[in-house]
């Protein structure tokens, strides 16, 4: 408590009055003084508790009002402290009401009143007011005040009056940088970047203004949203002229502009020289790894952000469980589940959204409906996140189900629900339900079909091997088919044994899309499965000569928190012999089984058939299968990533492997899970 005496009058000061100024209790104690010694009506003294109670975060607004009512003749300094404080409160036309109420009164209006009057009006979208006061700037004779200048320029700026605001700002006799940054942001919102450059070269021109930390705040995130990264380099290397790079929010803006420019190695060097790290460091590091493709360094660098004792927040969990998602990490993605409730993390749709996908993507779709039940709100994406989940997981009838839920709870659906609808349709063979899909997103839902959703349709009927269905289809579309169509075709084509057809198709998506390995690699396979080696070996030889490298096949295992990566004959881990000697016994115990025959056809070289069975032997997915096997206890399921498309022959092998062994596995391809069970596919060999 706050104790006085006869004397405390003589020892009270503005400055111990408004050090006692911090709390709303606080502030009632310091009132009750100020009544007591009667200096309550003394404007130094009151104006303290005003300005504690309008403005701080922590105040109260309507204690401040009573207050301000008990004031027998406020000063300028209080009228426009409350106008402040109302202007950015919820109810911002008091701050109106307050300075007509200060002209009533005859309380001078001064520079320090009309900028918080003018944020009023743009918090009200009240131009013809705002314009008004401008009138009044001008005939007080304002005009040439910097303050009022400025905030001019921010009102006309906010009430989209862009025209205003130029004008403004070119007739002003005065500007500091704070002019300069509110004209350049101004440009930015309407889409003139190059003209905010420009202005950003004019200022520097000027002798006695340079731009501060605020100006590369604006103009960082626009580098790296046009993928600029010349520019956001020039830039970077002059705020180092300036003494900028010391600054945690420069820093942060330089980060995130170099990992949307995909600069990781500039993005890294810029982290690892940060004097200061706050969370959206971390964050940007770890969202700009993951966007980018390195996943697992991503989670290296989660790991290493929580032995600094960072807390983390939403947005890093977001970017966490996409990297979690895109490796098949489902036991760092049931870690980040549990670092939610640990650190009372806001769990907002957007974070409970993430959720359902990383489980989804991870193989465990049971958690990830588990979790979109338990959701209490749900948008579009979290329907098509679990939408798309049921999807890759071959549950066509669930995922259409699910659709009729969401039809049920009055949310409409958009693009992005018919392609996992399609998907789904796809995977599970639903041939019938799929086009009706189609054909109610255009006449039911207005959605304009997209070339994803025709590529879906081709699919579903490829995947049904109506060959003929699928070319009428893409023939009679109203757009182009692109390169993935044509391919999704001939890869139709061979299954199917039409092989002219597929080799003109062939050539055709060699022509649309030159540089893509993956046709070269289709056509090539189409040639050395008939042992046509030579044009096989033609189409090799041209790759090469355009300097077009095989994307290699790649398979992750997650095992006790870490991710562990092969490739086809991958050597370089530590247990190598004792993962190599696995793969020996798990194929002499499939030979035995005797339900396995190696489908040498994916083999695509003029060899003999011994040694195109041990080329499939060194496949990345039965690497990892083969750790997961040697690493865990007897009868645990087995989980597996691939980047491509799982072989016939690897599909084939670990059917048999699941029964020998006993155990589940749960492998992702590029398209879909395949949950291999007592000898047999969730796919049904529909994949």
């Amino acid at each position: 408590m706050i104790k006085f005496s006869s004397k405390c009058t003589k020892l009270i000061s503005i400055d111990f009055l408004k050090s006692r100024c911090t709390s709303i209790s606080k502030t009632k104690q310091a009132h009750a003084l100020l009544l007591r010694t009667h200096l309550f009506h003394n404007p130094l003294f009151s104006s303290k508790l005003i300005a504690f109670l309008a403005l701080s975060h922590s105040g109260d607004l309507n204690y401040a009002r009573k207050l301000f009512a008990q004031i027998q003749n406020p000063d300028p300094f209080i009228c426009s402290t409350m106008i402040r404080g109302y202007a950015r409160s919820q109810n911002p036309f008091e701050a109106v009401s307050l300075y007509y109420f200060m002209v009533e009164r005859r309380v001078p209006v001064d520079s320090y009143t009309y900028p918080f009057v003018l944020a009023a009006c743009a918090r009200l979208g009240a131009v013809k007011l705002g314009r008004r006061f401008h009138c009044e700037v001008l005939k007080n004779g304002f005009g040439s005040d910097l303050f009022v200048i400025n905030a001019l320029i921010q009102f006309y700026h906010n009430c989209g009056s862009f025209g205003c605001a130029y004008q403004v700002f070119d007739e002003s006799t005065v500007r500091d940088v704070v002019t300069w940054n509110i004209m350049i942001n101004a440009h930015l919102n309407k889409g003139l970047s190059e003209k905010a450059f420009d202005l950003l070269d004019e200022m520097t021109k000027l002798d006695n203004l340079k731009p501060d930390e605020v100006t590369m705040i604006i103009l960082f995130p626009v580098c790296g949203q046009l993928g600029n990264l010349e520019r956001g380099k020039l830039l970077h290397s002059y705020s180092k002229e300036l003494g900028l790079n010391e600054k945690i929010n420069v820093n942060n803006a330089i980060l995130d502009m170099f990992c949307k420019c995909d600069d990781i190695e500039s993005a890294q060097e810029v982290f690892n020289r940060m004097p200061k790290k706050d969370v959206l460091s971390w964050t940007s590091m770890l969202s700009g790894l993951a966007k980018s493709g390195y996943f697992q360094e991503s989670l290296a660098l989660f790991r290493k952000m929580q032995l600094n004792k960072i807390e983390p927040d939403e947005i890093t969990l977001v970017g966490v469980l996409s990297a979690c998602a895109q490796t098949g990490a489902l036991d760092q993605g049931k870690y980040i589940h549990l670092l939610i409730d640990k650190f009372d993390i806001n769990c907002d749709i957007v974070l409970e959204t993430a959720l359902v996908d990383m489980y989804s993507k991870c193989g465990s779709i049971d958690l990830a409906l588990q979790v979109f039940r338990r959701m209490r709100v749900r948008n579009v994406f979290t329907w098509n996140a679990m939408i798309g989940g049921l999807a890759v997981h071959g549950h066509g009838g669930e995922a259409i189900s699910l659709f009729d839920q969401m039809k049920h709870d009055k949310l409409m659906p958009d693009d992005v629900t018919f392609i996992a609808l399609l998907c789904a349709c796809s995977h599970a063979g639903l041939v019938n339900e799929g086009l009706s899909m189609f054909q109610a997103m255009k006449n039911k839902f207005q959605i304009e079909p997209r070339m994803e959703h025709y590529g879906c349709v081709v699919d579903l009927l490829c995947r049904a091997r109506k060959v003929d269905e699928a070319l009428a289809f893409v023939e009679n579309m109203p757009i182009k088919a692109n390169s993935v169509l044509w391919a999704t075709l001939l890869g139709a084509c061979s299954s199917v044994g039409r092989f002219d057809l597929a080799e003109n198709i062939g050539r055709r998506v060699i022509q649309l899309e030159p540089d893509s390995c993956g046709r070269y690699v289709m056509l090539s396979n189409l040639y050395a499965g008939v042992s046509q080696w030579n044009n096989a070996l033609k189409l090799r030889k041209q790759m090469k000569n355009r300097g077009i490298e095989k994307t290699p096949g790649c398979s992750w295992i997650e095992l006790n928190g870490m991710i562990y990566q092969f490739v086809a004959g991958d050597r370089s881990h530590i247990q190598t012999e004792d993962i190599y000697a696995m793969i020996e016994e798990m194929t002499q115990r499939v030979n035995l089984d005797g339900s396995h025959v190696p489908g040498t056809e994916n083999v695509l070289f003029d060899i003999e058939d011994e040694e195109k069975e041990h080329s499939l032997f060194l496949h990345s997915e039965k690497l990892a299968v083969a750790l997961g096997f040697i690493s865990t206890p007897s009868g645990s399921l087995i989980r597996i990533v691939k980047n491509l498309r799982v072989c016939n022959d690897c599909h084939s092998f670990l059917k048999v492997t699941s029964k020998v062994y006993n155990r589940e596995i749960v492998a992702r391809d590029r398209s879909r899970f395949h949950h291999f069970k007592e000898g047999s596919c969730s796919c049904m060999d529909f994949w």
